[in-house]
């Protein structure tokens, strides 16, 4: 059977989105837009990224 039915985009909150693993969870999420949905962000340092 195909499937016609368009899902909905993960909705995602990151904790640590300035680290290593969460500027690379970012670059995944940039690469995917139609299936992830960013909430909220949480940086402790480098806030500029």
């Amino acid at each position: 059977m195909e499937r016609h039915l368009k899902r909905s985009p993960k909705r995602v909150v990151l904790l640590g989105s300035t680290g290593s693993v969460g500027t690379q969870t970012l670059d995944v999420i940039r690469a995917l837009p139609d299936r992830f949905q960013v909430l909220g962000l949480a940086a402790g340092r480098n806030v500029d990224l």
